[in-house]
């Protein structure tokens, strides 16, 4: 079947959030894991590192713009952006001094493990720890200390001044 548009039509918006949510999430997941097979494929892991402190430093202004300095801004900003962009479902508690961001389901996750197949341990592993380097290396930008807790569902995430 094909479909003919004989004259100009201005397309309109006519997903629901949930399908917007899964298409962001697995466009994002697709350009990340992507960009990342290529980059180690080739054993280029300076290229890797620089294209993994870009993506970090895009996240960073961004949570910069909206104002966070405390760590229960920036779980919130976190969670707000991932929950509305990509569908992840988090929880969050804290304060000014610490605060946890909870991932009860992490749709970018979940993303790159529709598009692998399960993850084996050795996968899951790499990418917990690039996980853990992202965390840890946002928290420095805000003058934090971030620490992740990989569970076998769910990830904590938490800042601290």
């Amino acid at each position: 079947m094909t479909t003919t548009t004989p004259t100009k039509k201005v397309v309109e918006q006519t997903w629901t959030v949930k399908q917007i949510q899964e298409a962001a999430s697995a466009m994002a997941a697709n350009m990340c894991f992507s960009a990342k097979s290529v980059l180690m494929e080739h054993g280029d892991m300076a290229l890797l590192t620089k294209y993994e402190n870009a993506v970090r430093k895009g996240k960073i202004d961004h949570y910069k713009a909206l104002g966070v300095k405390t760590p229960i801004e920036l779980v919130k900003a976190m969670a707000e952006t991932e929950t509305n962009v990509f569908g992840s479902e988090i929880e969050i508690m804290g304060d000014d001094k610490s605060a946890t961001l909870n991932y009860l389901s992490c749709a970018m996750w979940n993303q790159m493990e529709k598009m692998m197949g399960k993850m084996t341990p050795e996968q899951q592993e790499k990418a917990g720890a690039s996980f853990q380097n992202c965390v840890m290396e946002t928290a420095k930008a805000f003058d934090l200390k971030g620490d992740v807790k990989m569970g076998e569902k769910a990830c904590t995430i938490t800042f601290t001044k």
